[in-house]
């Protein structure tokens, strides 16, 4: 029994911690999840939304700390935070277009379904579930009783979600060093010897094992079917794998129409499995003509991207010169990282960086001059 009713608030806990700190690492994409989700204008406000993560991490510490007459007031808040989730979450299945809520950070990239419904149902049940114990019981209360037997109940328990969690593929891949060889210069051709940099950037690649192109088809905007490996041997490409409806894909395609200016000699191209009419609906119309679809699905398998969204750079000398790299901070890494390399290669109008940087510094935001 002890067990039973420790479980209800270690399990809100344990998500409220997961949520706060993938929110603290990614705070765009709480910004990004108010928006897709409509939050009503009078929540959604800045200082709400930089208090939230922290907010989730005080209530999770509550849930297991408070004692007596608080324990209810720390259950109740967070029975009424984990139902609006649910309200949430349930009026954005009526949307028309998918949207992703954001609640794990970039993590949690995918449109929110059915399934995520069922999850924060789940989650609202036990946080209810724990307001009815709470007026009997407290955390630091049950934690006081408990005994061997239901101390090895809760480790159990927690060693197979542990490793349930570590089972799980990750949204977002470390960022992988751009292949001097092949990121810069020509993107395909070899570096000239005593380039600026070349020492630091020669032995970022070492540890970079460059994987032949594959040769998978993709279908252009005018609907042809062209091969990958074709596409790139006319030029290197940056490959963006988005998901219309993402919060951290909807602010990488928005810069995406900045980076595409400031890319030199490589071609950025977004690429999604969604419908053409529902990536050009969320995009800008500068991005349409580039835009490549992968029909077959094989974009995750044969480029190792492991979620939305996610970036690759295609040498043209037949071998992938850089990433994949997910998540929208890693990106706008990778995309800086290939600008400099283009830059030491002298490859990059200087006026690019210039109109970049003005386009940053007008727009008030933590936009990157790359």
């Amino acid at each position: 029994m002890i067990t039973a009713a420790l479980a209800l608030p270690l399990i809100l806990a344990v998500v409220l911690v997961l949520s706060g700190i993938a929110k603290l690492r990614a705070p765009q994409t709480v910004a990004a999840g108010f928006r897709d989700l409509r939050v009503p204008a009078a929540l959604d406000r800045a200082w709400l939304r930089a208090l939230l993560p922290w907010g989730e991490l005080v209530l999770a510490a509550a849930l297991l700390a408070a004692p007596g007459a608080l324990a209810p007031v720390a259950a109740i808040a967070a029975a009424l935070l984990f139902l609006a989730y649910w309200v949430l979450i349930r009026r954005a299945l009526s949307f028309e277009k998918p949207v992703s809520c954001g609640c794990f950070g970039e993590a949690s990239a995918e449109p929110v379904s059915g399934w995520t419904l069922a999850r924060n149902t789940v989650l609202a049940l036990v946080a209810l579930g724990w307001v009815a114990c709470s007026f009997v019981t407290s955390g630091p209360g049950l934690i006081a009783a408990l005994r061997g037997a239901d101390a090895l109940w809760l480790l159990g328990g927690a060693l197979g979600a542990l490793t349930l969690w570590l089972s799980m593929p990750r949204g977002a891949a470390a960022p992988a060093a751009v292949d001097p060889a092949a990121g810069a210069g020509t993107l395909g051709a070899p570096r000239p010897a005593g380039a600026p940099g070349e020492a630091s950037a020669d032995q970022e690649a070492e540890d970079y094992v460059r994987r032949p192109t594959p040769g998978m088809l993709l279908r252009d905007a005018s609907g042809e079917l062209i091969s990958l490996r074709s596409l790139a041997s006319q030029g290197a490409r940056l490959l963006l794998l988005v998901s219309p409806g993402c919060g951290s894909c909807t602010i990488t395609m928005a810069d995406a129409v900045q980076w595409r200016g400031n890319l030199g000699p490589v071609t950025l191209h977004l690429m999604t499995q969604a419908p053409q009419e529902s990536l050009e609906a969320q995009t800008d119309a500068s991005l349409h003509e580039d835009a490549l679809y992968d029909v077959g699905g094989f974009a995750y398998e044969l480029l190792g991207m492991a979620g939305t969204p996610t970036a690759v750079l295609v040498g043209a000398d037949g071998a992938l010169a850089g990433g994949p790299v997910g998540g929208y901070e890693a990106i706008r890494e990778f995309v800086a990282q290939i600008r400099d390399q283009l830059a030491e290669a002298e490859q990059l109008d200087p006026a690019q960086d210039d109109t970049g940087q003005a386009d940053a510094d007008q727009s008030g935001e933590a936009r990157p001059a790359s």
